[in-house]
Formats: structure tokens, sequence, C-alpha cells
């Protein structure tokens, strides 16, 4: 119930402004397009519906938004609907002729349809820029703590390795890591690894993990036994820290922890995570003087990878920030932001040919309900966790638009190929057929990512 309330209260409103933003983008790239080749667009539609208001401007375009937010179009001259698919059996006069959609060359045609999805990709990328220009570009040293008898130990690796290739993909910064594990849950991953001046190779076969985060959000990755490599510093507390309680402040330096060395943050729970409840002594650093206090690791209950219970200790600290903010001219942020872009597009593009090999279980399509659910909790970040969110959004909306679906732009561009290469478009017969097969692909997709998301909210 709780969950259904927060829907419409909290995520539905966060959910209708990312959405509006980013299909006012993709159409206008359509639209913007057109006007360039002379095309007269006769409707630009926010959503789908009855018209809620709107108004005609000069050039005879209808611009409105209508009752159901869920996507939008731009309506060219000579359509027969608002996708654009085949013309119409109305007869146009020789001067709309010249401005109707169907009549333009093949690469006019193309160029419009493409038009779409480029704008949100360039959205994407221009805010990014933005982002890394004026506030420099996240970045964590790829240099990991191995946790032991892993699968990175077992592979070779040692704590204060550096990760250089990962899955055959360059590793420039540790966030390359997580991508990979999340595309490859048990494949056997070769790694290259800088020790020194060494560099070494391996492979690491992954363990499957799955999890679920604060919001309920099912997360599913190849485990490597890596962390982080960050030092033992206090960087904070959360609620009922006994660490704080025993005296440890902001900036000490863990050295010991019942005479054992803490050479790195993740080593920590090595240490207590069966001393819930008991006394354990924590020898710190604090500004060059060296001091020892007693603390009683509160006791905490976790659910490991294969889904057991365990109780662990916790000092309820967090560690010091280790990501940096790595500072870009203009063309350092505009390749940052290239970058970027490419590498969602490539893990968007994996992930759906995981799944539709069955690699990767169908549950992860998420539909509108997942959407508005990821904006009310990017909300909770603030204006920074929204800006994610429209950045990640509008590239997906980009390359999905790409696929070779009918009814999708990427099925446009392929029927367009078919035309460039046989010299003459496909039989309006065959295009029918195509719309059809299209339209149901999509609704079947649409059903399944609503019956996720459904599933989702009731947890």
């Amino acid at each position: 119930m709780q969950s259904m309330v927060s829907l419409f209260t909290t995520y539905l409103p966060y959910f209708v402004l990312v959405l509006t933003l980013l299909v006012f983008v993709h159409e206008y790239g359509h639209y913007w397009v057109g006007r360039r080749f002379g095309i007269h667009a006769e409707v630009f539609s926010i959503g789908f519906g009855p018209e809620i208001f709107g108004w005609t401007d000069r050039n005879g375009t209808r611009w409105k938004i209508s009752a159901i937010p869920l996507g939008g179009y731009v309506k060219f001259l000579g359509d027969s609907d608002a996708t654009s698919a085949t013309p119409t059996d109305e007869a146009l006069s020789p001067t709309d002729r010249r401005r109707a959609f169907f009549s333009q060359p093949l690469y006019a045609r193309a160029a419009v349809v493409l038009g779409g999805p480029v704008a949100n990709l360039l959205f994407a990328f221009v805010l990014l820029t933005g982002v890394y220009f004026f506030a420099g570009e996240p970045f964590t040293p790829a240099t990991v703590a191995v946790q032991a008898d892993g699968p990175a130990a077992k592979a070779g690796l040692r704590s204060g390795d550096e990760i250089v290739r990962l899955a055959d993909k360059r590793v420039d910064r540790y966030e390359d890591i997580q991508e990979s594990q999340f595309l490859y849950w048990a494949k056997p991953m070769s790694v290259e690894y800088r020790r020194g001046n060494q560099l070494l190779r391996g492979e690491i076969q992954p363990h499957y993990c799955e999890r679920t985060d604060r919001y309920n959000n099912t997360l599913r990755y190849g485990d490597l036994g890596i962390d982080q490599y960050i030092r033992p510093v206090v960087g904070g507390f959360t609620a009922n820290s006994p660490a704080e309680a025993a005296g440890l402040k902001v900036g000490d330096l863990l050295v010991a922890i019942d005479g054992k060395p803490v050479d790195y943050f993740s080593r920590i729970p090595e240490l207590i995570g069966s001393r819930g409840g008991e006394p354990v002594t924590v020898k710190y650093d604090r500004d060059g003087r060296f001091g020892e206090t007693t603390v009683v690791p509160i006791v905490d209950k976790v659910v490991d990878c294969a889904g057991k219970e365990q109780i662990v200790g916790r000092l309820r600290i967090r560690p010091a920030a280790v990501t940096e903010l790595r500072d870009h001219g203009v063309i350092g942020a505009m390749g940052a932001g290239v970058r970027a872009v490419w590498g969602m597009t490539s893990m968007f593009y994996t992930s759906m040919g995981q799944i539709l090999t069955a690699a990767r279980p169908v549950d992860e399509l998420g539909g509108p309900i997942r959407i508005a659910k990821a904006a009310g909790e990017a909300s909770y970040a603030g204006w920074a966790g929204i800006l994610n969110l429209v950045i990640a959004l509008s590239v997906v909306l980009g390359i999905f638009n790409l696929l070779p679906v009918p009814m999708l732009d990427g099925g446009h561009l392929a029927m367009y190929a078919y035309e460039a290469v046989r010299g003459k478009p496909l039989s309006l017969r065959a295009q029918e057929i195509g719309l059809k097969l299209g339209f149901a692909l999509v609704i079947g997709m649409a059903l399944i990512a609503t019956f996720n998301d459904i599933r989702l909210l009731l947890r």
C-alpha cells in the first residue's frame, strides 16, 4: 500500500516531468530536421489522446498537450497517421505535395526519422559535457582490495593491484569494473592488472549474485571478490554508530583491530564480521598521534549472494570519499561526454541481446511504473540525481527507438535501407504486415514490462 501511495505522490510527478522533457526533445528532433527540408508539420503533440490545450503557430502547425502523457508525435503533411508509416489516400495539391513527407527524397525522409533519436543522444551529450566542464568528471581509481578466497584472489590478484583491462575492455576507472560486473554474471573474464612495474594477466570466474537494494529493486551482477581500495579513514558515521560512541572522530585513520592491521577500508568487515556484540580494540592515528579505544560492534543481519542470512558486526562508519573529479576543458569534456554516451549505448544493446538470448531474465524489462519509481528515487538525491536520470533515460529513449522494429524509428530506417538497395519501397501490403508485427511486438514488450513493474511495486 505504501508503494502505491509513493507512486502517485512522489514518483508520478517526477515521471511526468522527466518524460515530457525527453519526449519534447525527441519529437523536436523530427520536427527540426523536417523543417530544414521544407516539410510541413501539421501537429506537434506531447502525449496521446484528446487535446487538453494547444495553439496554432503562424506556419499552421498545431502545438498541443494531450491527455495521455506516455509519448508524443509529429504528424507531417501527407501522413496517414501519427506514425508517419504510410502516406494518406487524400489527394494533395502540387504545392502541398512538395511540402509532404512522403514526396521527399529518400535521404530527407531518413534524416527526419533519424532526427528524433539523434536529438536524444545529443541532448544527453550536451548535458554531460556541461557537467564535466563545470563540475568535473567523476573518477574512482581502478586500484582494488581483494577479498580472501574470492574469485579475484583465486585468479592471482592481490590488494593494491590496478586493473587495466577486464572482459577484453579497457578499464580507466573503478566504474568500468562495475559495468562489466553488471553485464557478465558467470562468464569467465580475462583480466590484465598492474602490480608495481609488472603487467600481469589472468582469468576471473565471477560468482552470480542477486541482491535487493533499499528501494526493493533487484540487482544482479557477477561478484569478483573485490572492493575499491580505500584507505581506512573515518569519513563519517551512520545512525547509532558504536564507533562514534566509543570516541572515534571523522579523519581518524584506523591502524589495527585486535592487533590485526587494517590495510584498507573493506578489511574492517573481515576483521569484525563475526564479532557482533563482542568488544574489539581499535587502534587509530589522529593527526599523527596514536590512540586506542574499545568498540562493541552492533549486531546486524545480511543476506549473502546465495540468499542465506548471516549475522555480522558493524562499526557503522563511512569511508572518506575516494571519487575524484577530473577537470576538463571544453574539448576534454566533449570527449568524456562521447565516452559516457557510448558506454551507456553499449550496455543497453548488450543487455537487450542477453534478454533476447535468455542470458538475462526478462523481468529486467521495465516500463512506465519502473521509470516513475526511478524518477522518484532520483529525486531523493536532489537535482544531481534527477539530472543523472534525465541523461540516462535520454540515451535509452534514443537508442531504443533505433531498434529495427516496425513502429519504431529504427523500423522506418530499415525499410528505407531496403528501398535504397532495391531502388523501390516495400509494397504497402508488406508495410502493413510489418507494422502489425511491430505493433504486436511493442505491445507484447509493454505488457511484459508492465507486469514486471506491478510485481516490483507489490513487493
